[in-house]
């Protein structure tokens, strides 16, 4: 029986590292899936539910991802008082940035599943 994934050739703390982060990035993809509203609205959740993780947390080939998609998201700074970051970006990006960061969360979530052993069918082998 062939190995699944990457797990095989990972290191234990490559894959503790992604076992400790996949809940938080399932979430957010989840959110990305089946919130209510245009890209930018289940976005800001989605980044919600990622933002209390540390880019240390995460395997180290994976950690310029989860960085990326956090600047993204908060490169804007609000106006207004009680406004975040996060907010202040999600009103003045488009819908098309919204959707590559959206895409980003997306690929971090396979690459994850994809060390852990229960790689997405875009990267299982035919045999498998």
């Amino acid at each position: 029986m062939s190995s699944y994934g990457t797990r095989s050739q990972m290191s234990p703390t490559v894959i503790g590292q992604a076992e400790s982060v996949v809940e938080r990035v399932y979430q957010a993809v989840e959110h990305l899936c089946t919130a209510r509203g245009d890209v930018r609205a289940r976005l800001r959740g989605a980044v919600m539910t990622l933002l209390p993780l540390q880019v240390r947390e995460f395997p180290e080939h994976l950690q310029g991802d989860f960085d990326w998609i956090r600047s993204q998201s908060t490169k804007y700074e609000s106006e207004w008082p009680h406004e975040g970051a996060l907010d202040a970006t999600m009103r003045r990006i488009k819908n098309s940035t919204g959707e590559k960061i959206a895409k980003r969360i997306f690929e971090l979530y396979s690459d994850i599943q994809d060390i852990r052993g229960c790689p997405l069918l875009e990267h299982r082998h035919p045999d498998d």
